[in-house]
């Protein structure tokens, strides 16, 4: 409160000696625009600069070992989803399927014989089982007889859980032969190649590097300080191309908890309209610098002014107000922010400025404290200004 009391007094010392050595005739009313403070609702926003980023960027890898021997696509190219991009030989896995193929027959023709011997055991079994009832068979027989059935059952299953293995087997090189042909995970464009037509490639060596075309986000750098300030409740915010100027919507505002220690600021994300992505596609690329107005803090009443009612004393500021009287004062202000219809100040003067108060926005340049004015509502002159464009 203190500091506030000294730079008001700094500002009234500096207008009464201004007064002193160039006062104006105190009978002359000097012609001004007025307009009243007005009391608005309104919200802070802070200029932030960023960039353009694609939704999905990948660097298309290989999964497979082997020789490049298709690579489909050049820089720039648009590619939809599922499209072959580039193809690895192939042909030793399919070698190696061929071979499994046989060893399934092998093992198909094994366990036929198999269920037959099975079969066969148990046929005999029984057969001496229906003889032993009546004592023409031993006790050893029907042992070594049922060893047999146990044993033709135990080699028909081995058979059956070899045929399995071998299918999964197959299953994991026909899953290795379709991974040589890496496909496109979604629309996009091609930025760069890494490889070329009969290079040697080994698993996860980088084939391409592509960019989302379906979708873009706009990554925003905010100042530190700005941390849990940020209003990401807001339904919209507009986001600006520098290059051209043109205007788009970012909507579902998420900040990265995240502060780079280097440059003290974090990333604001929003996603672009897909309706004005779509509209400008040719215009609209990765990239791009951006810039947008970061609504901060709540929205509550504040006293706002026209633009031209503050006057710059360097660092210092001010409006000149006009009392009852017309006399002309004036009142020390702290500018909060720009609004859409100026600027939001606070008094430097406790209860100074109040909703309502008669302020000169235009011709304030050559007034001084207790110059006797002749104010017109800036309105009046606006509406003249109109009638007289008709």
């Amino acid at each position: 409160m203190q500091s506030i009391s000294i730079q008001a007094a700094r500002l009234a010392s500096a207008a009464l000696l201004a007064l002193a050595t160039l006062g104006p005739s105190a009978s002359a009313q000097t012609p001004v625009f007025v307009a009243p403070i007005a009391q608005q609702k309104t919200q802070e926003f802070e200029r932030v600069l960023g960039s353009l980023h694609a939704r999905q960027t990948s660097e298309m890898a290989a999964l497979e070992e082997g020789a490049l021997i298709e690579l489909n696509v050049r820089e720039a190219d648009l590619v939809k989803a599922g499209t072959v991009i580039a193809r690895i030989d192939a042909r030793r896995l399919q070698a190696s399927r061929a071979q499994v193929e046989a060893d399934l027959a092998m093992g198909a023709a094994t366990l036929a014989e198999r269920q037959a011997n099975h079969q066969n055991a148990t046929e005999d079994l029984k057969a001496l089982e229906a003889a032993g009832d009546s004592g023409a068979v031993s006790e050893r027989d029907l042992r070594n007889a049922r060893t047999m059935v146990a044993t033709s059952k135990a080699l028909m299953q081995a058979a059956t859980q070899s045929i399995t293995a071998l299918e999964a087997q197959r299953d994991l090189i026909d899953l290795r032969i379709a991974d040589t042909a890496v496909r496109a995970p979604f629309d996009s464009r091609v930025i760069s190649r890494h490889a070329e037509i009969g290079q040697w490639i080994r698993p996860g060596d980088p084939l391409v590097t592509l960019v989302s075309t379906g979708g873009l986000e706009a990554w925003l750098d905010l100042p530190e300080r700005l941390v849990g300030r940020v209003d990401v409740k807001a339904e919209s915010i507009t986001i600006r191309l520098e290059a051209t100027g043109v205007e788009l919507l970012g909507r579902r505002a998420r900040a990265i908890p995240t502060v780079d220690m280097r440059a003290r600021t974090f990333s604001l994300i929003l996603d672009v309209n897909p309706a004005q992505v779509a509209d400008r596609v040719q215009e609209l690329h990765p990239g791009m610098s951006i810039s947008a107005d970061i609504p901060v803090g709540q929205v509550k009443d504040h006293l706002v002014v026209p633009k031209n009612a503050v006057i710059r004393r360097g660092t210092d500021a001010l409006v000149v107000t006009v009392d009852a009287q017309n006399m002309a004062g004036f009142a020390p202000v702290r500018v909060l922010f720009a609004t859409a219809d100026g600027f939001a100040i606070e008094s430097l003067v406790p209860g100074g400025l109040n909703a309502g108060d008669t302020i000169i926005v235009e011709g304030n340049e050559r007034i001084f404290p207790g110059t006797p004015v002749a104010p017109t509502p800036v309105s009046e002159k606006n509406a003249g200004q109109k009638q007289a464009g008709q």
